[in-house]
């Protein structure tokens, strides 16, 4: 008896890592040490212009940089729906653009540091009401733009005039955050003293929580995603929240007082949770056995909700390794790295050859999307993927048949408009020197 549905192409067997892995060599050899993916990530930069390095980002922004920063997000001119169904009316778009606080940006805007103490939203403008293009659609919400994890270093560059959100530039992306998700620190030397210690693990299972604690709910029950790095605390208390710390990491978790300012606290993640001491040795092994952790989790546009898109499936896999990759799939395209092009008019045949050259575990991508690649099977490249939906052949059109969450499928496998997604592939990168 069948006990859950597959894709037409992929076999029950292909979604173990085990699979895939007994294909290669060479699994478990490193690929880069730590020390080279550290240089890795300042070629990025380099090379990447959405990738910046906070800690050497200017003290202060003119008036011209600012508001040029808060106005490469356009209000919508088209017809847009609220979730009850409702059209925006243009008195929404007027409060948003009032609490922009235009009027207050000066002409010269000093930079300050801060850290999310969980996992927040960046919005393309401060509200948490969600727009959509077609009425009753809810998977697309318009002004999300992606998520940020918990204990990331931020630059908070303005703030609205509801003083309840910020404009913030993370490593890789700039948006409005909820200023009650952000703790404002002293200095830059507070923000990275902090993030810089050797001592740390790293989420390595799709979530992990805190333990809970009756006594303090800034540390309880916190959620870190895959990637998150959380430093851990050296002197360790016997009792956190009227717990032994035996069988537990002692994590320092950033929070805030009443003004809104940076302070620490302890919290307690079990030793038996899916985490590493330090970052995960880099190896395809590796890289295949973080990707097929998240196998049937839902896909969720710009990582709204509790889930993740196609390129930040990519980018979260990644930063197990230490790797600071961009956000969207476009920009990872650009990174340095070992590349190989499908050129437009390569045959089929062609697109397949071009595999003898890639590795498991590289990125591929296409125009708006973003996978990786397991290996062959019966001649066929295999991706795992977190992809919306493929096509259907019925008759002499297509239907499209929605799965929004990471999946194996075979690369032959039609995308939402019939072409099939190895057709489309433009590059394939492994990030490797």
């Amino acid at each position: 008896m069948e006990v859950f549905h597959i894709i037409p192409g992929t076999k029950s067997e292909m979604l173990d890592a085990e699979y895939w892995l007994k294909k290669i060599p060479d699994a478990d050899c490193l690929i880069m040490a730590e020390n080279d993916i550290m240089k890795f990530n300042q070629e990025i930069v380099g090379k990447c212009d959405s990738v910046y390095d906070l800690r050497s980002y200017r003290d202060s922004l003119t008036y011209d940089e600012l508001l040029s920063l808060i106005k490469e997000y356009k209000l919508p001119e088209k017809k847009m729906y609220f979730r009850n169904g409702e059209a925006v009316k243009r008195d929404f778009y007027n409060y948003i653009s009032d609490n922009l606080n235009i009027t207050e940006i000066k002409e010269v805007n000093s930079v300050q540091y801060g850290i999310t103490i969980r996992k927040t939203f960046l919005r393309s403008f401060p509200t948490d009401i969600a727009v959509y293009s077609r009425k009753g659609d809810i998977e697309f919400d318009r002004f999300q733009e992606t998520s940020c994890q918990a204990l990331e270093p931020v630059l908070v560059l303005h703030e609205s005039k509801d003083k309840k959100w910020y404009f913030v530039q993370m490593y890789n992306y700039r948006g409005w955050v909820k200023a009650t998700d952000i703790a404002i620190a002293k200095n830059k030397e507070e923000v990275f003293d902090y993030l810089d210690t050797d001592d740390f693990i790293v989420v390595t299972g799709n979530r992990v929580r805190t333990q809970s604690n009756p006594y303090d709910d800034d540390v309880s029950e916190i959620q870190f995603d895959m990637g998150t790095r959380v430093p851990l605390e050296k002197d360790m208390p016997d009792t956190i929240g009227n717990q032994s710390t035996y069988g537990n990491y002692v994590v320092k978790l950033p929070s805030m007082d009443d003004e809104g300012n940076l302070i620490f606290k302890y919290g307690l993640i079990s030793i038996k949770e899916d985490v590493y001491w330090g970052y995960v040795p880099y190896t395809r092994a590796n890289i295949l056995n973080q990707a097929f952790k998240l196998i049937g989790d839902r896909y969720e546009w710009g990582d709204s909700f509790n889930g993740r898109d196609c390129s930040s499936f990519i980018m979260y896999i990644y930063k197990t390794f230490g790797f600071r990759l961009p956000r969207n799939a476009d920009e990872q395209e650009r990174c340095p790295g070992i590349v190989h092009q499908f050129s437009d008019g390569l045959s089929l045949d062609g697109r397949i050859k071009v595999f003898d050259k890639i590795k498991p575990g590289a990125a591929l991508y296409m125009p708006g999307h973003a996978m990786m690649y397991v290996g062959m099977d019966g001649g066929v490249p295999y991706i795992i993927h977190d992809f919306t939906g493929y096509a259907e052949r019925n008759g002499d059109k297509y239907d499209f048949i929605p799965v929004n969450e990471v999946m194996v499928t075979s690369s032959l496998l039609p995308a939402s408009n019939g072409i099939p997604f190895i057709e489309r592939f433009s590059s394939a990168i492994q990030f490797e020197m």
